[in-house]
């Protein structure tokens, strides 16, 4: 502060603040220096005003009419459209309001005609957050997450965009349900076949079907039971059926997880051949068109409807290394067939290029011991991720079977650029009963980011090669590395047994979206 003791009245009366009159009422007054100069400053009994205010700006100009500086976030400054209040820091910045128990905090957009035409407003009451236009509410998200909308939701039309919910449940692909009556060292046309699929074709033994005669065997499937609609015709036979024979094909002896394949003639001799008998069970009600199932052991009659949980639930045979994996089809009609026009979930190309973007949500078992699961897009279906030169997906693996990782019992993201792999720990524990939504997006960059129940995780750049199994990434807003253009990858879903026992999975939904061109 400054004093008159042993200085001048003048000079040191320049120093100090003034205004031009007594401040006694309401009218504000300019505050100058002693010398008469202007600042910034203006004062009455009941208020005070400013031209610009800066709170921690460290000596720096203001952006705008008020600047709330934490730690300069860097070389950036507010838009000269929203720079009224300005609020900075280096890292998180916000703005809190705080409302009474049953009353609402507010946030009012309002012109020289409407003080409140747009609002957004949490209502502590109730617990939701509301926005309303044009004076009123149009929007609201409640405190379990449902959202009410009074206009129509429109999709954005610059994405293509596919989901899938499983109102249908998958099953395996065609071509990997074909089997031979051949289970025995000397097999014959009454030798059963055991195959539990939806679909089966059967290449039967070769067998002389005289005028009189009929061969019968045991077909054995879990997903026939003694009310089941089994239906059985030929497609094919090794042999020549002449014009005025026929070969019929008959079900009968419906059980529980069983029934009898019998074939005759029309009292025509039909030479010794093989035939192809195409078995559908329970044709009423339809299999999934998009998405089948693979992996060692699969077994059709496993999957179901998971009753408390929303999409289908499955389980592993109990074999160390079982599996159950779920993929876009790849055929419709067999092993022979054209692979262009299957599924969209196949056919149109998610490459990164197009900026494709996966979300998949899942629910781990109660128990997740000895289990590796994995979600996102690859080249194969295969969980390793040695397997694909390049790939980007979530991985789980309780052991290195899949390879060496961090921290087996978190979440971790793969990324491969040809043959090169980035592996992440993303420090996300995995636990049991617990549901994950996982998604990963690409930029027009082919630049990843990923995210687990919609908080975003950082991803390294360091390869495998430089630390084995992986990194942890602070940085959360860092992303992959530019991803191969080009390369073909497909959304999968997969679980692996790690020891000699069953193990159950449930799959709710599976979206991707990409751009157009």
């Amino acid at each position: 502060m400054s004093t008159l003791k042993g200085k001048p009245i003048s000079s040191t009366y320049q120093k100090l603040l003034q205004t031009a009159s007594e401040i006694k009422d309401s009218n504000l007054k300019s505050v100058e220096t002693g010398s008469g100069n202007a600042t910034a400053m203006k004062l009455s009994t009941d208020k005070a005003e400013f031209t610009k205010v800066g709170i921690g700006t460290a000596g720096n100009t203001p952006d705008g009419l008020l600047h709330v500086v934490g730690v300069s976030s860097g070389s950036v400054s507010a838009s000269s459209s929203a720079n009224q209040l300005t609020l900075e820091n280096s890292s998180d910045a916000g703005l809190t309001i705080l409302s009474g128990e049953k009353a609402s905090g507010n946030i009012f957009f309002g012109d020289s005609s409407d003080n409140d035409a747009g609002q957004i407003y949490y209502d502590h009451s109730q617990d939701y957050l509301g926005f309303a236009t044009g004076g009123s509410e149009k929007m609201r998200i409640d405190k379990n997450g449902n959202l009410n909308v009074s206009g129509i939701i429109s999709q954005s039309e610059d994405r293509y965009q596919l989901s899938e919910y499983f109102h249908n449940l998958p099953y395996r692909d065609i071509q990997d349900t074909e089997v031979s009556q051949g289970s025995t060292s000397t097999p014959n046309a009454t030798t059963p076949v055991t195959s539990h699929t939806k679909l089966t074709r059967i290449t039967t033994q070769a067998h002389d079907l005289a005028a009189t005669d009929t061969v019968e065997f045991v077909f054995n499937n879990n997903m026939i039971h003694v009310n089941s609609h089994v239906l059985a015709y030929i497609i094919n036979s090794s042999g020549t059926v002449a014009d005025n024979a026929m070969v019929n094909v008959m079900v009968t002896d419906v059980a529980n997880a069983s029934c009898k394949i019998r074939l005759g003639t029309n009292s025509t001799d039909i030479a010794s051949q093989t035939f192809e008998v195409q078995i559908m069970v329970d044709p009423h009600i339809n299999s999934n068109d998009h998405w089948a199932l693979d992996g060692t052991n699969i077994n059709e009659s496993y999957v179901r409807y998971a009753g408390t949980q929303p999409g289908f639930s499955s389980h592993t045979e109990g074999g160390d290394n079982d599996q159950i994996i779920l993929h876009p089809k790849i055929s419709n009609q067999g092993t022979d067939t054209d692979l262009n026009n299957v599924s969209p979930w196949r056919n149109v190309n998610f490459t990164s290029q197009y900026q494709p973007e996966l979300n998949v949500a899942i629910s781990t078992y109660s128990n997740i011991t000895n289990t590796s699961i994995w979600a996102g897009m690859k080249a194969t279906d295969v969980g390793a991720y040695a397997t694909d030169a390049n790939q980007a997906y979530f991985l789980y693996a309780t052991d290195d079977d899949m390879g060496a990782l961090t921290t087996n019992g978190n979440w971790h993201f793969v990324y491969s650029i040809a043959g090169v792999d980035y592996i992440t720990d993303l420090g996300v524990t995995v636990l049991a009963s617990t549901v994950y939504r996982l998604r990963l997006a690409f930029d027009e960059n082919r630049q990843i980011s990923v995210y687990i129940n919609s908080v975003k995780y950082g991803l390294t750049t360091t390869p495998t090669t430089t630390t084995a199994g992986g990194v942890r990434q602070s940085v959360v807003t860092a992303k992959s590395l530019a991803m191969t253009s080009g390369s073909e990858i497909i959304p999968v879903v997969g679980m692996q047994a790690l020891a000699a026992e069953v193990k159950y999975i449930y799959c709710h939904f599976i979206k991707a979206s990409r751009t157009l061109s």
